[in-house]
């Protein structure tokens, strides 16, 4: 295998972002994890992290900071897997120079990979454990797993594309989209301490939810995130705000569907479907039907590249590439908190159905994914499904947990059986 050890690269756009708007006390994370049906072996677990590192990039890169922008370059060592902890997603951090973007935590029969996203997106980072939990699986019960569904073959050469800025391949720079959008409704609640997040993660049948959803002749995408803004928009109401806002849930488009590309870096766009409560009151059936609309009018390829435009012109202005590092971070706290979450109420991101080949799915329970504590510490969404199992994990950095309950409640009225797990404090239904 060519050694590729010592290379760098550039943040890819979306990744641009992060460095320069984290804090003290906040990053933005989230974790893909794999619960296995037996305890995992930490020896066993150690040599296949070893072996896939040797083949993926990612698992040696350190984030660096430049003059002009932030970089990674392979450390030539690889992340090393700890226990877990109560709290996960904590921010990155470390030693300048030395800072490893992404960490291994096992608990029990649990592999969690907690990503800085200036590393991946989900789909990225959920690649990268496959990947890591095939080796795992072949080192400890001798199956052969085939390089397929985003495994990736750890004894191949390294593939370009797996490291490379996919936005700047597709851009085609003949329209370019505004930002420009009302500001969304916040759910306000007691914080949480600085490094203290509150999880819920709500197991329930994956076939279910996908037979609710086709009833209303929408996708499972669609019917949770209207599900979302029904429960935002109860909150919202009880609240009795002066001026009620608009309820958005930012939804991320995996571009990997629209256009082919290897990447394991960011390579997801975002839209924001929502509802304006001034119109008057709306069904959740009322609601389901404008974000269908909504999703299937601006969820297309022309318009993703517009977008994609406007994130690569700022980049790329002849301007911006010459200012220092420290003033390119100035505006983009600025802009992060013009255009971030400050336009939505919360993110709703789902991987899907994850699949696996069938040598490597016997030995698997389900997937799970969580979003690490937000900057505004705004209750979010992530969701995964394997088998018939589907995970919704609520995450956010307040105490009350009015909108998740809410949420579950309504799946619950439609007959859906919901199992509750918490990381920290006591759920009552």
């Amino acid at each position: 295998m060519a050694d590729t050890r010592k290379a760098w690269y550039r943040l890819d756009n979306a990744a641009k972002i992060y460095p320069a708007v984290r804090t003290q006390k906040w990053s933005g994370n989230f974790r893909v994890s794999v619960s296995l049906k037996e305890k995992v072996d930490m020896k066993i677990l150690e040599k296949a992290l070893a072996d896939t590192a040797e083949r993926l990039v990612s698992l040696r890169l350190n984030l660096h900071r430049g003059f002009f922008w932030y970089y990674l370059e392979d450390s030539g060592e690889s992340v090393k897997a700890t226990e877990d902890v109560r709290n996960p997603c904590a921010r990155f951090g470390g030693k300048r120079n030395r800072e490893k973007p992404c960490r291994i935590r096992v608990y029990e029969n649990r592999i969690a990979l907690e990503i800085f996203h200036v590393l991946a997106d989900g789909t990225g980072a959920m690649n990268i454990l496959k990947t890591l939990t095939a080796r795992y699986i072949t080192l400890k019960y001798g199956e052969k797993i085939p390089a397929e569904n985003g495994i990736i073959d750890i004894n191949s050469e390294p593939d370009k594309e797996e490291m490379e800025d996919a936005f700047k391949r597709y851009a085609r720079f003949k329209a370019v989209k505004s930002r420009q959008e009302l500001k969304g409704y916040h759910f306000k609640g007691t914080k949480l301490k600085p490094h203290d997040i509150n999880i819920i993660t709500g197991l329930m049948s994956a076939s279910h939810i996908h037979s609710i959803s086709k009833s209303y002749k929408v996708t499972v995408t669609e019917f949770i995130t209207a599900l979302m803004i029904y429960s935002f928009m109860q909150c919202q109401s009880e609240s009795k705000c002066y001026v009620e806002k608009p309820v958005k849930i930012s939804v991320p488009i995996n571009l990997r569907k629209i256009y082919p590309s290897k990447t394991l870096r960011n390579f997801a766009l975002y839209i924001n479907p929502g509802i304006e409560p001034r119109y008057g009151e709306f069904t959740l059936e009322e609601i389901i039907e404008d974000v269908h609309h909504f999703m299937r009018m601006n969820n297309k390829e022309k318009y993703l590249n517009a977008i994609m435009c406007k994130n690569l012109s700022d980049e790329m202005n002849p301007v911006t590439r010459v200012v220092p590092l420290f003033i390119k971070n100035i505006v983009m706290r600025i802009a992060f908190n013009m255009y971030g979450e400050n336009l939505v109420s919360s993110t709703f991101s789902n991987l899907g159905m994850v699949k696996v080949p069938d040598e490597m799915g016997k030995y698997i329970d389900h997937f799970d994914f969580v979003f690490g504590r937000f900057k505004r510490d705004m209750p979010s969404v992530a969701a995964a499904s394997f088998g018939d199992k589907l995970c919704i994990s609520w995450s956010s950095g307040i105490v009350e947990k009015d909108v998740e309950r809410r949420f579950f409640t309504e799946l619950v009225k439609m007959g859906v059986h919901v199992k509750l797990e918490s990381n920290f404090y006591p759920i009552n239904n």
